[in-house]
């Protein structure tokens, strides 16, 4: 460049540039020369080639040139300043220094929302798998305390229920009688209480096992029936069951669970109705299985009521605490029928009464011959040994036994049931599952380790489903869960030794 214009701007890719400073004329004596680049000299640089100066790999920036020449007498006289200006190369500049700066910022950011985002998610997960935790642990406690809590109930209320129903066999005057049919009530609902907790923490464990047999279906209806009538006849209320041809002959399924929804139903309606009639309706699901339909001329059901109807802990029909329900016998009927595939709803409207309608899609089933006849009583009395270290329960027991004509002998655990084996023969044999030192499990192991070929009935508090296959597995042949009754004992022990 030559001195003379004020204003010069070098590109992003051009960084050197030459000054000169032409001399007066060709014949021209050499003269004195300095330059000034501000901004990257230090001071006056002065030189004597032909004024010549050359500047290589400036920073980019804005500079301002001085140039001077001597004359003759030594004197300099300052020529006009030039401006400089060396581009920034656009990866440099102040815009794109700003975006990337701005997009670093982003950029991390980003970063750190994600690390904080998945910081929160396993903190989340960690936080589930804790709650998860907890509430397996609450649910195994609630059902070890609940399974406790029912095997410490069954257990007096075998001598509960017992003495009534031996009281009721017995002479007694028709106010005592009232009396011990009060108590076989009471016991009675109690023992329904107990039964609908220990299933609704089934149910909530995960642990509800449903029995997969064939059963026949119009002795189950007979069976209901028959519980249902007395009910309803003690408030005057008018009963009928109806089953229509169509439905099967049996089915499979757990019996137990459809006989439960169906008296629970039946048992609802004939609290509730005061006046009236409640009536039982079984047909035909298509293509196989149940259809149920309960009515009655009670008071019916609000909309508000019939949405909180199948919840947990909602007492009576119409929620009052008065009615002396539990609030678990709908819900517990609607997780069994949604356990079997099926489904439960209810059609009413205040003063209208109730119409509760389950469908439950069993499969058709066969029945073996030896399935329809009913156990035969055995036909003379029995020597039995009864191993119960509970002295009511044994009492009951007893009792129920000796109605029969048995001769019964009671070993008070398991020692000294085998002391008894030891000294005589016995028909069959009933043994308690929870005795002190030998159980019932390790006892009925030592019978058959010994070669006995001896019968043994299973009587247990136990409410869990492992109970009755660890007992058949030791080798009893049948098995009976405590509170007993005299008719159940007879048959358990028909069938045993049949």
């Amino acid at each position: 460049m030559a001195p003379g214009s004020r204003w010069l701007r070098l590109p992003a890719g051009d960084r050197d540039f030459t000054v000169r400073i032409p001399r007066a004329g060709p014949q021209a004596a050499p003269r004195r020369y300095r330059v000034w680049l501000q901004g990257h000299d230090q001071g006056w640089r002065s030189f004597y080639q032909h004024g010549v100066r050359r500047y290589r790999g400036l920073v980019p920036g804005s500079y301002r040139l001085r140039t001077a020449v001597a004359g003759a007498d030594g004197t300099w006289a300052e020529l006009p300043a030039v401006s400089l200006l060396v581009q920034v190369p656009w990866w440099q500049n102040q815009v794109t220094l700003a975006a990337a700066g701005l997009g670093l910022l982003l950029g991390l950011s980003w970063w750190g929302w994600l690390r904080r985002a998945r910081s929160r998610r396993r903190e989340a997960w960690r936080l589930a798998q804790a709650r998860q935790q907890l509430a397996e642990q609450h649910s195994e406690a609630k059902s070890r305390f609940l399974a406790t809590l029912g095997h410490e109930i069954r257990t007096p209320m075998t001598g509960v229920l017992g003495m009534a129903e031996l009281l009721q066999s017995s002479a007694l005057n028709p106010q005592q009688r009232q009396q011990v049919d009060a108590i076989e009530r009471a016991g009675r609902h109690l023992l329904r209480l107990v039964n609908d907790a220990l299933d609704l923490a089934r149910i909530e464990a995960g642990k509800l096992v449903l029995e997969d047999a064939a059963f026949e279906v119009r002795p189950l209806l007979d069976e209901v029936a028959g519980l249902l009538q007395p009910l309803a006849r003690a408030k005057s209320l008018g009963f009928a069951l109806h089953c229509e041809a169509d439905v099967a002959v049996a089915l499979r399924g757990d019996a137990t669970r459809v006989r439960q929804i169906l008296f629970n139903l039946g048992h609802n309606a004939i609290k509730f109705c005061e006046s009236g009639d409640v009536s039982v309706h079984v047909g035909a699901e298509l293509p196989s299985g149940l259809r149920l339909a309960v009515r009655d001329t009670g008071p019916g059901l609000s909309a508000g009521q019939q949405a909180r109807l199948f919840r947990r802990f909602e007492p009576g029909a119409g929620g009052a605490p008065a009615s002396g329900g539990s609030g678990l016998g709908l819900a517990i009927c609607s997780e069994l029928a949604a356990a079997m595939g099926g489904s439960i709803s209810v059609r009413s409207e205040v003063g209208g009464g109730a119409d509760f309608r389950v469908s439950l899609p069993l499969p058709e089933a066969a029945l073996p011959a030896a399935a329809r006849a009913p156990a035969a009583a055995p036909a003379q009395p029995l020597r039995l040994l009864l191993v119960e270290d509970d002295p009511g329960v044994a009492d009951v027991v007893l009792g129920l036994l000796e109605r029969e004509g048995h001769a019964v002998v009671h070993a008070p655990h398991g020692l000294a049931a085998l002391a008894e084996l030891e000294m005589g023969a016995f028909d069959a044999a009933l043994l308690d599952l929870d005795l002190p030192g030998i159980d019932g499990m390790a006892l009925a192991r030592l019978v058959r380790e010994r070669g006995l070929r001896l019968p043994m009935l299973a009587i247990t508090a136990r409410a869990d489903a492992e109970a009755e296959p660890g007992a058949r597995a030791a080798g009893m042949g049948g098995f009976l869960r405590k509170p007993v009754s005299g008719e159940r004992l007879a048959e358990a022990i028909a069938e045993l030794v049949r």
